[in-house]
Order: C-alpha cells, then structure tokens, then sequence
C-alpha cells in the first residue's frame, strides 16, 4: 500500500507513542493498519494526514492513547527484561575487574536507578514522537536521559562508602556464574528482540577492557585506552546504523 513519507512518518511516530504509553502491541498494529488504509485512500484524493486525524498530530495521539486500556502485563514483562538486561550489564563488568560485591544499598539504588531511567526515557520517547523537533535537540535530549543515570551511580557510590550496609560478595565460581548468566541475558533479549543490539552493545563496552587487562601497561594506559575505544566503536557503529536506515529509507522513498 502506498503512502506519502509524510503519512508513513505519521504512523511511525504514533506507533512509538503508543508503545511508549505502555499499549497492547497487537491493538496498536490493528489500528496503524486501518488508519494506514484511510490515509492511503485519502491521498488519493488530495488530503494529507490532518486532514483525516482532524487536528494536530500530537492531540490525535493524546487521545487515541486515552481510549486504549495499558497492557499492565506487557509492561510488567518489559520492565521484568530491562531490568534483568541492565542489571546484566553490571553484573559482567564488575566480574570482568574481578569485584563482584553487593551491599544492601546497591541491591536497592541500582533497580531504583534503572526504573526511573526507564520512567524518563519513555517520557522523552513520547514527546519526541509527538512533537516536531529537530535532529540536534533531539540528540541533546536523549544525551541529557542518558547521562542521568551517571550521577545517580555516582551519588549511589558515595552513599555506600557512607552508610555500612551488609554485603554480598562472590569468589571466582561467582564471577564465572555472573559472567554466563549476563551472556545468556544478552543472548536471550538478541533473540526476543530480533536484533543484535543486545549482543554488539556488551562487546563494544566490555570486551576492549578485557583484552586491555591482558597486557602488561601501566594503570594510566589501561584507564586512557578503556575510556578512549568503547566510545570510538559506540560511535563507528551508531554511525554505520544511521547510515543503513538512511540507504533503507531511500529505497522507501524510491518505491
């Protein structure tokens, strides 16, 4: 069926913010199909897309969103894998330096932490999708929720040295453990998600490290060289999945 991007722009955005409020993935698909269908024949017949909506695209969004009920058990399900993936992400680098320990505040702060990142970014997901806004704010806003997180971890350190809390620590079968367990997370949500995200992300954050750790350099080095070439190959790859998106959206629109 074919569309202006206009219209298929539309759709994607009410999409996310509909994914984003938390809705049943199957009522949202149904309902982008047959407003997919109206708008289709609509451009047909010269209208664009406020014209059928009959206002603007973020009050249509607004609303359809209020009529449909939250899928709580969806959301429990997300949540239940973000938390388990992030808390994966923890776990294997703490094992890969060797310090896997755990005090009551940090089995407190960290999900704390991870829920309420969650919180903000599916705020910032429905506003991106509701609201036209440009490319460089657009990247300032998601820099700004995704650094949030850096100074809570911080303030949840200085809390711990603060505060004398019972203690969890694990040995080497420990670090073993948490290593394979957070791989087969990663795997597992590769899987689910149909994506290697889950997978290449680890790789580019952890696997530098420990082949760092493998060489006999100063402790300067290694800290320079483990805070230059995880952000190099974060930004190689953003980069190279830019550009794909760019070259599929092309053909789209050449079709």
């Amino acid at each position: 069926m074919e569309i202006s991007s206009e219209s298929r722009e539309f759709l994607e955005n009410l999409r996310f913010y509909l994914i984003s409020s938390g809705k049943k993935e199957k009522e949202i698909e149904e309902i982008i199909g047959e407003l997919e269908d109206h708008l289709s024949e609509a451009e047909q017949n010269g209208k664009n897309v406020e014209d059928i909506i009959g206002k603007s695209p973020k009050e249509y969004m607004e609303q359809i969103a209020n009529e449909m009920p939250v899928d709580i058990k969806g959301l429990l399900k997300y949540i239940q894998i973000i938390v388990i993936g992030a808390f994966s992400y923890i776990l294997m680098g703490d094992a890969i330096r060797g310090e896997l320990e755990y005090s009551l505040i940090d089995m407190i702060g960290y999900p704390f932490i991870f829920l309420l990142s969650l919180l903000l970014t599916s705020v910032l997901f429905k506003y991106v999708a509701s609201n036209k806004i440009t490319k460089t704010k657009e990247w300032l806003l998601f820099g700004i929720v995704g650094s949030t997180p850096l100074p809570l971890f911080i303030a949840l350190i200085f809390l711990d040295r603060f505060y004398d809390t019972p203690t969890i620590q694990f040995g080497v079968i420990g670090n073993f453990i948490a290593i394979v367990f957070s791989i087969v997370v990663f795997v597992g949500i590769a899987i689910w998600s149909k994506t290697w995200v889950s997978i290449i992300l680890p790789i580019i954050l952890f696997l530098p490290e420990f082949i760092i750790n493998k060489f006999s350099l100063e402790e300067s080095t290694k800290i320079i060289l483990s805070g230059i070439i995880p952000p190099v190959c974060f930004a190689a790859y953003a980069l190279t999945v830019l550009k794909l998106e760019k070259s599929k959206d092309k053909k789209l629109t050449e079709q």
